[in-house]
């Protein structure tokens, strides 16, 4: 092993989200590898926040109070990194990107790591924040020593922005394996706390309730199959506004699915509910490495995912792939899906340790941090 590393990442929050799975499994492997490793947050609480903790993580909160706490938060942010004087400081996603940017002036010297979590999204479907930060992340990207995107099409689209070669990299996410694994038992226990029957053929799509995941395209899918089908049910798990919650639900009432599709919300057991699927569905229009593709696929569950980020590379042939937005591919698939279920089918977990695998994203990550600090 290499010496100990000495790194402060900052996020918005550790609240349920991709990014902030990821960065807790990293985090998680390299304390235990016994690096020096504590995370600074915008925002108190969320469940990975409870994570760290209990494997003795410092979580290190900038108590930031709403958008419009902006000097005070930032005199915060510098204070703190006076105080922890770390040798390498890593952001995650583009606020946290620039924000440490700008900090690093007014604190001890430190090597600057971004982190880049997306890839072909649109930063208007965010508003005028989420151009800025596009705008922003773009004007800044020769200042990091060092820049690591977690997919592949990522790494294309942001040197294609104009982000260096020289310094802008990909690693891949990485997926717990031990914990992520075909579990039938667990899956019918989630189901009966659903209300769904064990005889009935359930298709999933997880993730935060966003517009980029285009939950509405999964309804539409999913009403002509309902309409076909009387034995199959779906479910949508995730985060998120009870204003677009509601309104999602609304949408699959109107489309006669009030009683086939159920919103759970947020799980904290998300390989229960993985292997409460027959199918898992990614209708995203936007994604980088999507981690909820890769988790299902290590339960064993196969999967249909929109062509966007690295979905394509990542499930090989072991799955189904159409064009992002295209709704009529998606039912087609999800069609064929189910009429075949009988066929025996490759499993899906096979992929994922071959490239997936948690190993991978500790061990690319660590050596890339100990060439950039000269740690030996």
């Amino acid at each position: 092993m290499s010496a100990p590393l000495d790194v402060l990442f900052l996020i918005r929050s550790l609240h349920l989200g991709g990014a902030e799975r990821q960065l807790t499994l990293l985090v998680l492997a390299m304390h235990a590898a016994g690096h020096r490793v504590r995370v600074a947050t915008f925002y108190d609480g969320g469940a990975f926040e409870r994570d760290l903790n209990q494997a003795g993580v410092p979580v290190l909160s900038l108590h930031k109070s709403g958008r419009w706490d902006v000097l005070p938060f930032f005199w915060r942010l510098v204070c703190l990194l006076r105080q922890e004087n770390p040798k390498i400081v890593h952001g995650y996603l583009p606020m946290s990107n620039v924000l440490l940017w700008l900090a690093r002036y007014f604190a001890p010297a430190c090597k600057l790591v971004w982190g880049v979590r997306v890839s072909d999204f649109d930063p208007s479907q965010y508003g005028w924040m989420g151009r800025l930060e596009s705008w922003l992340e773009t004007r800044l990207a020769c200042f990091p020593d060092l820049i690591i995107c977690n997919s592949w099409k990522g790494l294309s689209l942001v040197r294609h922005r104009g982000f260096p070669e020289s310094n802008t990299v990909c690693v891949p996410n990485g997926i717990d394996t031990r914990r992520f694994r075909s579990d039938p038992l667990s899956g019918a226990r989630i189901r009966k706390q659903w209300g769904i029957a064990p005889e009935c053929f359930v298709f999933g799509l997880m993730g935060r309730l966003d517009p980029v995941k285009n939950h509405p395209g999964f309804i539409t899918a999913a009403a002509r199959l309902a309409a076909e089908f009387s034995e199959l049910n779906f479910v949508c798990v995730g985060p998120g506004p009870d204003v677009y919650r509601q309104h999602l639900q609304a949408l699959a009432n109107a489309a006669g699915l009030s009683a086939r599709m159920i919103f759970p919300g947020a799980c904290h057991d998300m390989p229960s509910a993985y292997n409460a699927l027959d199918v898992f569905v990614s209708a995203s229009l936007s994604e980088g490495s999507p981690n909820v593709l890769g988790e299902a696929m290590a339960c064993g569950v196969q999967v249909i995912s929109t062509d966007v980020g690295d979905a394509a590379w990542l499930m090989a042939d072991y799955g189904e792939i159409v064009p992002p937005g295209n709704v009529d591919a998606l039912y087609l698939a999800m069609r064929q899906m189910y009429l075949q279920r009988a066929l025996p089918r490759k499993n899906p977990h096979e992929r994922i340790i071959e490239v997936f695998d948690l190993t991978f994203l500790e061990q690319r990550t660590v050596t890339l941090l100990s060439e950039l600090s000269g740690v030996k």
